[in-house]
Parts: structure tokens; C-alpha cells; sequence
């Protein structure tokens, strides 16, 4: 058990959205529109950003508060700054008044410090340090000029941890928000993003970042012993173990040691293909626990993936799930759909649609997206089909969590579907696809030229409450119905093989994405 005693169904994370809302930022806002509407559903743990790029909106008395100095604020900015100082002046700052609405909330609250940010911005804009800009040394580009776009263009104007006032600098900020507020521990967010050493020394100076995390915890559990209060210290960091190592985290060390209480694995950008059981696997026996990551702006609002993405954690081993921008869902969504996700019993009878996660979605056309690259491993699809002499052209494996088998026996389990999305394919292009060594019949497949459709957020989504709309993915859909077998619980294998080619075809066959949908009677 983590050092609070407390497992926590759900997490969410709120980016602090809120601080730009027109001013004069009121109590009762907060409340309808931010707090409130977690009371009694199942998020009973709320971390809410304290601001990003080095620059905060909270009662920070050491770190440089968002906008001071600045006179050509635009309106949203210019919001932010007066907020922040109508709830100083009324209510002692955002962090103390949140503390005190999640207290009347019923839910734990963990202030977010987001461990290193690579957003793409001026030198000159208010969002943009001074701490970086009036130490180029501080940063992992050492202020050089870098030629992009690459990796290292992606992540050069972010804090290198190799440095140690960096360090001294994050754990100062860190501190203060465990010692000065009402909190029930921190949330380190290694994930907004990844990136916190040069590259080629990543792996080398894991040792730091190790180093800066047991200082954490000592400072915590001092905390705790004053305020008779013990603080869990939670940490979201990149899907797998080899790729936080890469990166200079040694996640299995600070989970043997026991100095973290709550692991995120991933950045839920790709569910399916995270391997949370690995982290599973390194916790077992200590007191941290494991929480799978699910991210809204992966295009996963549907609640036909959100079971299926659930399922595959829960049977994984985690303790619970992790929201990111999830934060404007409606009071509703957060007892309906989440009471659901959290009820392995319930969610096991229930239909959903199992998806391939797609890392091109975090597109290395900007710093940020290298950023995401960079601590995200590769996945299977997109791919291009092309032709081959003896095997597939590609080989895709999914794990499906749902025991279908036992479902089929006991009468309960309807049409399962195997749905292939294509783009560029011609009428002279011939496909042919194996579910577990078993072709699926040509003749059998149903083909649509319309794409498949999705739930994802309309515009202006991050503001209380959010509205779901309907988005299409342009595609030609090949699917079939299938049985179990050939489809089974566990893992599953798909061979597709491009037999012919449409030689007027002038643009590579791509096999955008596939979806398998389980369905219950």
C-alpha cells in the first residue's frame, strides 16, 4: 500500500484551464465548474497543473508567477494574472482555496508539477521563463543552435537535469507545495514531457534524476511527521520501463525502494501497446501501486474503446486509471461512463471496441511532437502494404482482455467484427487477411468507402462542460464478422498480404488502422 493507506479508483488530471476564464475568477465558479462536479463519482484523486514552462499560476512565494512584468498580456493572459491575484487577495491563492473545495468535495488533492515542458514558443513570451531565458546553459540545447526538425531541435530549449540548480531549482518548487498547502501528496509529471537530459546523456545520468526523487521523498516523509499526515508522491511517466531508462529514468529503482507511491504508466497516447504489466510486475511485493493512463486527445472519448481500453489495464494488474484532459467531461459522463470503466465485473459483459494505438498521432512536425516521440515507443500501424515473396506484408498482434470464449459457451456472446481501414487502395488491389492462422473469407467481408466514425471532442472542448461530436476517419473499410475461434481471449495475431496491385494506383496502400469489436447479447 502506498504510504496513505489509500487506493484510489480514479486520477484526473485538470491542466489549470481555469485561471483564464474572464476575471474576476469567483468561489462559486471554481466550484460549478471545476470541483464540483467530481463529488461522489468515482475520481478520487484530483491534480490540478500549477502552471508550465517554469511559470505558475499559484501563491508561489519562489517561483516566478505567470505574466508579472509583462505589459502586452493578451486578454486570456492578462485574465490569468488578475485571477491569480483576486484569489490571493480573497482567498489566499488557487492552490489554498482548491485544497480546501476538494476537502469539501470528498477527494484527495495533488498539486501537478510538470517536470519539464517543450512546447513550442517565442523567447519572448510570457509563457517563456525567465529562468530559461536568462540561463541558456540551464537548457538541454546549452542555448546552441540546433538545426531541426530532430530530436534533439525537439527538446533543446528544455531543463537539462544535468544541471544542478535545475534541480535544486524543481525541488524548491516541489517543496513548497508539499510544505505550504493543505495537499495529500505531489503528482511529478514526467510525461508534459518527455525529455529532461541531452540524449546521448540520458541514460548515463539516470542517476540524477534518481538522486532528485529520493530528495522528494526524504523532504515528504519529514513533512508528514510534522503534520501528522502521511503524503503519497506520484509520478506519471513514459509506457514502458526500457523507454523511462532511455530517458534517464530508472522507474524499477524508485519503485524497489519503495520512494514513490503511485506509478502512471504512459501517457495513455497508446493503450493498447502499453505493457503495463510490466510495471506491474516490478511493484509487486513493494507498496507502490500502478495506474493505467488514458488520454482524451488520443481521440479515446468513445466509451466503446474506454471499456476496451480498461479491460486490458484491469486485467493487466493496475489499482486504478488515470484521466488526462479528461477534466471537462460533465458530472454525468464521470459517474456513468467511469462507474462502468471501474467495475471489472460490470465491464465484462459489456460490448467494446478494441483499437491499435497510432504514435503518428503525436505528429514530429513541432518541439512538442518530437517531445512525445521521443519518450513513446514505435507501434504497429500506420503501415504501407506492400507486396513479398513469401510472408504478410505486415504481421500485427492485439490482446484482447475479454474472456469470449467463456462468453461464447455461455450463450452470451453476439457478432464480433474484424475491421480493416484503408487509404489509396485501387479496384486492381487485392488483399488477403489471416485472424490466427485462419484466412477470413473474401467473399464474406462487407467494404464501405465512407470510413469509420468516432466520438471525439468539438471545438472549444476544454471548458466546462465539454460537448462530444462525431468525427470521421477517411478510409475504405474492409470487415468481416468472426467467430471465436478463430478470434480468442488473449493474444491474437492478423496477417495481412497485399496478393495484387492496382498498377494505376500512383500513391502507397496504407493500412491506416483496424479495429476489433466484441459484442455481447
Amino acid at each position: 500500500m502506498p504510504r496513505s493507506g489509500k487506493t484510489r479508483r480514479v486520477y484526473s488530471n485538470d491542466d489549470g484551464w481555469i485561471m483564464g476564464t474572464p476575471y474576476p475568477l469567483t468561489e462559486d465558479y471554481i466550484w460549478e465548474n471545476m470541483i464540483g462536479p467530481h463529488q461522489g463519482t468515482p475520481i478520487e484523486g484530483f491534480m490540478w497543473s500549477v502552471g508550465g514552462h517554469d511559470t505558475y499560476n499559484y501563491e508561489t512565494e519562489i517561483g516566478e508567477r505567470f505574466g508579472e512584468g509583462y505589459d502586452n498580456l493578451d486578454e486570456k493572459q492578462q485574465a490569468s494574472v488578475d485571477n491569480l491575484r483576486y484569489l490571493e487577495e480573497n482567498h489566499g491563492g488557487p492552490v489554498t482555496l482548491i485544497a480546501a473545495q476538494c476537502r469539501r468535495a470528498g477527494i484527495d488533492f495533488f498539486p501537478s508539477v510538470r517536470m519539464n515542458e517543450h512546447y513550442d514558443m517565442e523567447i519572448d513570451s510570457p509563457s517563456y521563463s525567465r529562468l530559461r531565458r536568462e540561463n541558456p546553459h540551464y537548457l538541454i540545447g546549452r542555448g546552441e543552435d540546433i538545426p531541426g526538425p530532430t530530436l534533439e531541435w525537439g527538446i533543446r530549449t528544455g531543463l537539462n537535469y544535468a544541471v544542478p540548480e535545475v534541480r535544486e531549482y524543481m525541488a524548491s518548487i516541489i517543496v513548497e507545495l508539499i510544505s505550504r498547502f493543505d495537499v495529500d501528496g505531489i503528482e511529478l509529471d514526467y510525461m508534459r514531457h518527455p525529455g529532461y537530459f541531452r540524449i546521448e546523456e540520458a541514460y548515463a545520468n539516470r542517476y540524477l534524476m534518481t538522486d532528485l526523487i529520493r530528495f522528494v521523498r526524504e523532504q515528504m516523509d519529514a513533512v508528514s511527521a510534522s503534520k501528522g499526515k502521511e503524503l503519497d508522491l506520484i509520478v506519471r511517466v513514459p509506457p514502458t520501463i526500457r523507454d523511462c531508462t532511455r530517458v534517464g529514468l530508472d522507474v524499477t529503482t524508485w519503485i524497489q525502494e519503495e520512494l514513490v507511491d503511485v506509478m502512471i504508466a504512459g501517457g495513455g497516447f497508446i493503450p493498447f501497446e502499453t505493457p503495463v504489466h510490466e510495471f506491474v510486475a516490478a511493484a509487486e511485493g513493494t507498496g507502490c501501486l500502478i495506474y493505467g493512463a488514458m488520454e482524451a486527445l488520443r481521440g479515446t472519448v468513445d466509451e466503446l474503446t474506454l471499456r476496451a481500453v480498461a479491460a486490458r489495464y484491469l486485467e493487466q494488474g493496475v489499482q486504478g486509471l488515470y484521466l488526462f484532459n479528461f477534466y471537462s467531461m460533465s458530472q454525468e459522463w464521470r459517474n456513468d461512463v467511469l462507474g462502468v470503466l471501474t467495475d471489472e465485473k460490470k465491464l465484462s459483459r459489456l460490448d467494446k471496441r478494441y483499437e491499435f494505438d497510432k504514435r503518428g498521432n503525436v505528429k514530429p512536425d513541432s518541439q512538442l511532437g518530437f517531445s512525445f516521440q521521443y519518450g513513446i515507443p514505435s507501434t504497429q500501424l500506420a503501415t504501407t502494404l506492400e507486396t513479398t515473396v513469401v510472408g504478410p506484408s505486415t504481421s500485427l498482434t492485439f490482446h484482447i482482455a475479454d474472456r469470449i470464449e467463456e462468453a461464447k459457451a455461455e450463450g452470451v456472446l453476439g457478432d464480433c467484427t474484424v475491421s480493416l481501414l484503408l487509404e489509396n487502395i485501387g479496384p486492381g488491389d487485392s488483399i488477403e487477411v489471416s485472424l490466427n492462422d485462419s484466412e477470413l473469407d473474401p467473399d464474406l467481408s462487407q467494404t464501405s468507402a465512407d470510413g469509420w466514425t468516432r466520438d471525439f471532442y468539438a471545438e472549444g472542448w476544454n471548458t466546462y462542460p465539454t460537448k462530444i461530436v462525431e468525427a470521421t476517419d477517411e478510409g475504405v473499410v474492409i470487415e468481416w464478422v468472426v467467430d471465436a475461434p478463430p478470434l480468442k481471449g488473449g493474444v491474437n495475431h492478423l496477417d495481412v498480404r497485399l496478393r495484387a496491385v492496382d498498377n494505376d494506383r500512383t500513391m502507397p496502400l496504407i493500412l491506416k488502422d483496424v479495429r476489433v469489436w466484441i459484442k455481447y447479447v
